[in-house]
């Protein structure tokens, strides 16, 4: 499983500056916002590296009971949640792209 930050203006914001600089729940440049990954390049990576991706779920933060529930809403934070291929499987693609 990875969690990280989406790359929008959303996460700017809320993940930066509200975070960051006014509510003060993490030290000011712990993140950089040219570094955030938007979902599809998290999950591009992850399939390349022989992983299948089975849930990209939003994760929302309440800054008034500091805790963490999961939500569809994937503009700030999401969770990856991958299993590795099987060798077999792994062992098909390759004789596809052999054959082509």
């Amino acid at each position: 499983m990875f969690t990280t930050i989406n790359r929008t203006v959303q996460s700017w914001l809320f993940g930066i500056m509200i975070a960051e600089h006014i509510a003060g729940l993490v030290p000011p440049g712990t993140h950089e916002y040219h570094k955030l990954v938007p979902p599809h390049t998290l999950t591009g990576a992850i399939a390349d590296c022989g992983f299948d991706v089975v849930a990209v779920t939003g994760l929302s933060f309440n800054p008034l009971t500091r805790q963490w529930s999961t939500s569809s809403d994937l503009s700030i934070n999401y969770a990856v949640t991958a299993i590795k291929r099987d060798f077999e499987d792994d062992a098909d693609i390759e004789d596809e792209h052999e054959s082509q």
